[in-house]
């Protein structure tokens, strides 16, 4: 059985790897979340969390980090590999769980078929 854990590696915390994501990245959405993907050559996915302060105090904006990081966790399995991904949840959601996660899943596939796309498209990056 594989591990459900959520490992260090797995995590974006460099500032230098979010600017990385932003400056060459492919991004997608749905009502839940802003998702800014880039391929990455580490053979797994990371992610990274970016929650503003429109969602109120500190207290319910690391909750949503909580919520998001679970469901990553969670479909770590149904995510494409080898991309960095940078979530933003939209303002105004109740962070529920399973909504988030099929939102996750949705929308890193889109990201996925959009990078191999583009990869096709220019081969030399």
């Amino acid at each position: 059985m594989k591990s459900l854990r959520f490992p260090q590696a797995a995590k974006m915390k460099r500032s230098a790897d979010f600017e990385r994501v932003y400056k060459r990245a492919r991004r997608s959405g749905d009502g839940l979340l802003l998702v800014f993907a880039r391929e990455n050559t580490l053979g797994l996915t990371r992610i990274g969390l970016s929650v503003s302060r429109k969602f109120g105090s500190a207290v319910r904006r690391n909750r949503v980090k909580r919520v998001l990081r679970e469901a990553f966790r969670l479909s770590r399995d149904c995510i494409p590999p080898g991309m960095d991904l940078i979530l933003i949840p939209r303002p105004g959601i109740t962070p529920r769980l399973e909504q988030l996660r099929l939102s996750l899943i949705r929308t890193a596939e889109i990201l996925a078929r959009k990078l191999a796309a583009k990869r096709d498209q220019d081969p030399q990056q």
